[in-house]
């Protein structure tokens, strides 16, 4: 990993110097060291400020649609960070020519809760590395190595993807996951419609999910609107059921499940679940997958006269 840390510091240095890019948007050191924070590099010789370890979790593609927008940016991107930029560049958010994408093979990133929640003291670590299929966490009293299982996040165990669909630069190599893990998707029966009622009673309506999200992109959000009025701002249940359910339908075809939305969640509501059983109608009747650089238009975007017609479904 150090290797591909120092090759992320001297793509970032060369783009800056040649004036290729204003800034290069990428993962520092958090205040500990099983935490990164996003950092904004504009100078050469900060390059070496960048890091990359199993604790970059951050979907840096949260803030292109600002950074992008008037001029070149650089941008050190996990494959599903680099499908949300995917996403944004066909949505014309962004526009391809105005970033500078250094793609990384990726292992998957780690779930600090649940490490926690096993047998390791967090506030002891001095260091994280991938080594191979398990997770080194050195401590001042020594390496340990955890299996991968009880470190990475869920969506990180199953998914495939792990090689940059689109770059400029491409840094490191993709390692496959340990096991062929699969998320079962329930459906959307009368059973999941408690399940999620239960979920959103616990809203606080704080936004987390909104502002972390880079496909949440829109300037004045459908439940901030004055006129028309489609949502009080009280933290009820049936109010957080409008919300997140509308958000859940905004983001069919074009969450990438991140997981980011849960990540920061400070009650626990699996947001990204909603999201991954909606993608899997659409993948089942459109064949449409978010993210996939191959897709010529959006999901809602796109026509076909052979499409399923949603009003001789009872879902």
């Amino acid at each position: 990993m150090a290797e591909i840390q120092d090759k992320i510091r001297e793509e970032a240095k060369k783009a800056l110097e040649s004036g290729e890019v204003g800034v290069v948007i990428g993962w520092g050191a958090g205040s500990v060291p099983f935490k990164t924070t996003p950092v904004f590099i504009d100078k050469p010789q900060d390059a070496d400020k960048l890091v990359w370890n199993p604790a970059c979790t951050n979907n840096l593609a949260v803030y292109l649609t600002r950074w992008a927008r008037d001029g070149k940016v650089g941008i050190v991107a996990k494959p599903c960070d680099i499908r949300s930029i995917v996403t944004l560049i066909r949505e014309k958010q962004v526009k391809r020519e105005n970033v500078f994408i250094i793609g990384l093979g990726c292992g998957g990133v780690v779930d600090t809760g649940l490490m926690e929640a096993g047998d390791v003291r967090m506030r002891e670590i001095t260091s994280l590395q991938w080594d191979g299929d398990d997770l080194m966490v050195t401590t001042e009293a020594g390496a340990v190595k955890v299996p991968a299982a009880q470190a990475l996040r869920e969506q990180c165990k199953v998914c495939h993807d792990r090689s940059p669909a689109i770059s400029d630069v491409s840094v490191g190599d993709a390692v496959a996951p340990s096991e062929d893990l699969k998320i079962e998707i329930p459906g959307l029966s009368e059973d999941r419609q408690k399940y999620w009622q239960e979920q959103f009673a616990k809203c606080i309506r704080c936004y987390a999910c909104r502002q972390v999200c880079p496909a949440c992109y829109c300037e004045t959000c459908f439940c901030d609107r004055i006129e028309p009025k489609w949502t009080a701002k009280k933290a009820t249940t049936d109010e957080a059921w409008m919300f997140h359910a509308t958000r859940a339908m905004h983001l069919v075809g074009r969450c990438i499940g991140c997981g980011e939305c849960e990540r920061v969640c400070p009650v626990g509501i699996p947001a990204v679940e909603l999201a991954r059983e909606l993608n899997a109608v659409a993948k089942e009747r459109y064949d449409f997958e978010p993210g996939d650089p191959e897709a010529e238009k959006p999901l809602l975007g796109a026509y076909k006269e052979n499409d399923v017609d949603p009003a001789h479904h009872s879902e």
